[in-house]
């Protein structure tokens, strides 16, 4: 009996402050405090211009590899198909591996940070598919001054694969 008293007199008390507390104006304790710095927004470091967002589609059956070209900065949004056989679409200066196969295609996302040239590669079929070449700041279509064979790519190229 004195067992039912006690657990009733708590669960009176648990009500009471669970009213109290929700009554109770909460005080904001950054709006006491009072302070003489001036708060100041760090500058951002200079980035290049926002570039164009290039969309392109290509196929994994293709004889040859094909030529993706952009400038530094523009965004690139790759859908590689595969309409025979399942693989992985790899990307390694990117850092970037997509599984595909004939009912899913790889989607990529990519941002040029650095230039140069980037292979797209299928990992087990081992055979490159594309090249992603990135120019200075030039336009898809204006590279009149690259060599189509030239090779800058390394395993720390930059490269940023954009989420």
């Amino acid at each position: 009996m004195a067992a039912r008293r006690l657990i009733l007199a708590l669960l009176v008390l648990l009500v009471i402050s669970t009213i109290l507390v929700n009554l109770v104006p909460v005080e904001d304790r950054l709006d006491d405090e009072t302070s003489t710095e001036q708060t100041t927004t760090p500058e951002r470091p200079h980035q290049p211009a926002a570039g164009k967002l290039i969309v392109r589609r290509i196929a994994t059956d293709d004889a040859t590899p094909e030529r993706i070209e952009l400038g530094r900065g523009d965004q690139l949004q790759l859908t590689v198909t595969s309409p025979k056989l399942a693989d992985q679409v790899e990307i390694p200066a990117f850092g970037d591996t997509e599984e595909v196969d004939p009912d899913f295609p790889a989607r990529f996302d990519l941002l040029a940070l650095e230039t140069g040239s980037f292979p797209v590669r299928l990992v087990e079929a081992d055979r490159v598919i594309a090249r992603i070449d990135v120019g200075a700041g030039q336009a898809e279509g204006d590279r009149s001054n690259d060599s189509p064979g030239r090779n800058n790519a390394s395993s720390d190229s930059g490269a940023s694969a954009a989420s």
